[in-house]
């Protein structure tokens, strides 16, 4: 089985705007009726009220005791709509992997993730940070990581022949990407994420205009590690970091922001710091990495090809939003 990313980020539970309403309000609904009505049927299996606002709870939690304004309202809208699509997915993607008779078990999820932490050398303490940092709980991680066992093998045999990573592509990598493939090559970082409703690239524009610096944008606004110094999060090794952070830092300089980025509900700034340059790696070396990397970016295009298809032939009937 090809190794899963880190810290692929699925989804994780959203408020949902139906909650912010009634606490706003201060109405008192029957809870049966509110939590237990069908909201969606796909393919005859039902998603109820009650399983969304599951799905949703933890960042409910974030956000008690808050007012939230109409901008912040209709972000957590959008995110809840975010929240019933993924579950969709989810039950699509199970249906077709019981047509097939495909299963995946405890023991199974329990090895995968076993191995991804040897690998990546991650004690419980470190692999709780990440966890966190990422905002993702590890039943959400569990979660994520049986998903795509099951897509892998569901669609694997199907679409690995149409999948096809090059000499030549995994050697313009290498070479687009060397102090990635360096050993102990580090980059300093520097994160804000923003509350629900504040924009990510009017910040950017203000931070590179000069109207206030990246840590004091990160003081005032952020929402994750790192609050009180500036958005600080440390020295982190090129290889470790969360997919897509690679992408939208290559090629920046000490003090530059990256282009906004998506942590689970929020969205992102990162900016790099400084540079720890590390010992060139041969490209034999990193070879299988790097065919790797490339290899799950197609197989990813392929499987949302495959998630339309889902789409377009299931009974999806919306009900009770």
């Amino acid at each position: 089985m090809r190794p899963f990313r880190f810290f692929r980020i699925g989804l994780a539970a959203r408020l949902t705007l139906v909650l912010v309403l009634l606490a706003l309000a201060g109405v008192a609904q029957a809870a049966d009726t509110v939590l237990d009505s069908i909201v969606v049927t796909v393919n005859g299996k039902i998603i109820t009220r009650y399983e969304l606002e599951e799905r949703m709870r933890p960042v409910e939690e974030k956000l008690r005791g808050r007012i939230l304004g109409p901008d912040e309202l209709r972000q957590v809208s959008m995110l809840r709509s975010q929240a019933l699509e993924q579950m969709i997915d989810d039950i699509l993607i199970l249906q077709d992997a019981e047509r097939y008779k495909l299963k995946v078990t405890d023991v199974e999820v329990e090895t995968e993730i076993k191995g991804f932490r040897e690998k990546r050398k991650l004690d419980d303490a470190e692999f709780k940070k990440q966890l966190d940092l990422l905002r993702i709980t590890l039943d959400e991680f569990k979660r994520n990581m049986r998903r795509d066992i099951i897509k892998h093998r569901l669609i694997g045999g199907v679409v690995t022949s149409k999948v096809v990573v090059t000499d030549s592509e995994v050697e313009q990598q290498y070479n687009a990407r060397k102090a990635e493939y360096s050993k102990d090559s580090m980059v300093q970082l520097a994160l804000i994420l923003l509350p629900p409703g504040k924009s990510a690239t009017e910040l950017k524009a203000a931070i590179e205009s000069g109207q206030m610096t990246f840590a004091q944008a990160a003081d005032k606004f952020t929402q994750g590690p790192g609050a009180g110094q500036g958005g600080d999060i440390g020295f982190i090794a090129w290889k470790d970091l969360a997919p897509g952070w690679g992408e939208v830092l290559r090629g920046l300089k000490p003090g530059q922001v990256a282009e906004p980025i998506r942590v689970q509900d929020f969205e992102g700034l990162l900016q790099v710091v400084s540079t720890k340059e590390g010992e060139e790696i041969p490209l034999e070396a990193v070879r299988d990495q790097i065919y790797n990397s490339l290899h799950e970016g197609k197989f990813e295009k392929v499987f949302q090809d495959y998630m339309k298809k889902q789409r377009e032939k299931a009974v999806i009937e919306y009900k009770n939003l």
